[in-house]
């Protein structure tokens, strides 16, 4: 988000400077856990205006994803823009722009700036460890997946993976064959995408597109249509998505047994838990695995460590030398001044933006990044290209009280159904579309990107790709 924002500026003759803590551009893509990597197709997750080369693997391994950032920063001409190993300190008003607090190795200084771009995604560096009582008595390790750099510390030992996101579910099945024992605990699942539909349909289309769209709880401004399908014609997406989950029942074999005689069937309906904040894409052989007992599962929560075990709610007892947290990281803006985030109206899912970008509050500052969608790097392409011509005058934004209603609009449509979590402010995932389709028509662009004899009919059963965006960007 960082660079296709410096990119988009940049190309409106605007100066700009990246600031990032790390020595190596690219966030995550910089520093992940063993066997980290894309797991939605390259095809979905690549720059609309820069391709994945033709040899990268269909599922982008996360080194490769580094060097392909760092091609897209130069063929941009944007490197001059970089400032690494740079940490934000503080960040203060100063009349109509920013002062900020800036610290690196020749030490701390002030910069002034008249906008600035948060684009540090949704988490924040620090990880997400659960307090589990006793945990100073045991004598094991306590790690986070990203302290996993090489799963040969695992080697021998008798671990619990604890978490049942993509990272826990990459580690898990990473030290089988590596650890003594691998278990995996996890308090609830959720609805598993496989990358392809009864083995054979990539799972974009049948997920990702408007046809889809139209049968999950309709957008904060719903077309008449849509608002028709969740009334009268209810039925009709009440079938299709209980039709998904059985085919996923079926093909992932979440009946599968586990510890305690328990599986691994969701409790919430697919059209909600997919909008958890744990989306789950198992790598091929992870279900395999647990019931092959390659894996152990166990659906329960955490009591208590001893000297030498876990201890779960449901009363299994783990003897182990190592716990691996995949719980993720927490969220956070601790540069941001307590003021600027209470004018921002801060709750514990987030801070809610007009258009995920901005909040009248606080003029001249804008995030880019803070929308979680299935196609996260367009997403964040088209955030940067509606900002970069709001800045350059050519997109006029409302009256402040009309960009605060609607910023209560999206606040109380995601709270009356979303699930709750620290991020929901920032969730899109399926209604991705939708919100593609406004920042489109704000900047004058057909949101209609499908072309040829059958585009009407393209535009509803095919889903959406980076491409399809590379003339906006």
């Amino acid at each position: 988000s960082g660079l296709t924002t410096a990119k988009s500026l940049s190309m409106k003759g605007i100066s700009c400077t990246i600031y990032d803590r790390n020595p190596k551009l690219g966030g995550v893509w910089a520093d992940g856990y063993h066997g980290f990597g894309v797991q939605i197709p390259k095809d979905l997750y690549e720059f609309p205006d820069f391709p994945l080369p033709e040899k990268v693997p269909h599922y982008t391994p996360g080194p490769e994803f580094q060097k392909y950032m760092e091609d897209y920063c130069d063929h941009f001409c944007i490197r001059d823009c970089l400032q690494l190993d740079t940490r934000i300190i503080a960040l203060q008003r100063s009349g109509d722009g920013w002062v900020l607090e800036v610290d690196n190795k020749s030490g701390a200084n002030s910069v002034q700036a008249d906008l600035v771009v948060v684009a540090t995604g949704l988490y924040s560096g620090t990880p997400q460890m659960p307090e589990v009582e006793g945990r100073d008595q045991f004598q094991g390790e306590v790690l986070h997946n990203s302290q996993v750099k090489d799963i040969e510390i695992l080697r021998g030992r008798r671990v619990a993976v604890v978490g049942y996101g993509k990272s826990a579910g990459d580690i898990a099945g990473a030290a089988i064959g590596v650890a003594d024992k691998v278990h995996l605990v996890f308090r609830s699942t959720h609805w598993p995408v496989p990358r392809k539909l009864l083995g054979l349909l990539p799972f974009k289309w049948g997920m990702l597109t408007r046809l889809v769209a139209a049968m999950i709880p309709p957008y904060v401004r719903p077309t008449p249509i849509v608002r028709f399908l969740h009334t009268a014609g209810y039925p009709l997406p009440w079938i299709f998505w209980r039709v998904v989950e059985l085919l996923l029942r079926t093909q992932q074999k979440l009946g599968t047994r586990i510890a305690k005689g328990k599986n691994l069937i969701p409790k919430h309906p697919i059209e909600f838990d997919a909008y958890s904040e744990v989306t789950m894409v198992p790598r091929p052989g992870f279900i395999e695995s647990i019931r092959a007992g390659e894996i152990s599962a166990h659906r329960s929560g955490l009591r208590r460590f001893t000297e030498n075990e876990l201890i779960l709610e449901d009363g299994d007892t783990l003897p182990v030398d190592c716990v691996v947290f995949g719980t993720g990281w927490k969220t956070g803006f601790e540069f941001l001044p307590a003021d600027l985030r209470a004018a921002m109206g801060e709750e514990s899912d987030g801070i809610y933006l007009y258009r995920h970008i901005l909040h009248p509050g606080a003029p001249n500052l804008a995030f880019v990044g803070r929308a979680s969608s299935f196609m996260s790097v367009t997403t964040f392409a088209l955030q940067a290209r509606w900002l970069s011509e709001v800045v350059a005058g050519n997109v006029s934004l409302p009256k402040e009280d009309d960009m605060r209603a609607s910023i209560d609009a999206l606040r109380r449509w995601k709270q009356s159904w979303m699930p709750e979590g620290p991020a929901r402010s920032a969730t899109l995932l399926l209604h991705m579309a939708h919100y593609h389709d406004e920042l489109l028509v704000d900047m004058g662009f057909d949101p209609l990107r499908k072309t040829g004899f059958f585009s009407p009919l393209k535009e509803l059963l095919v889903p959406y790709q980076a491409s399809d965006f590379r003339d906006v960007v």
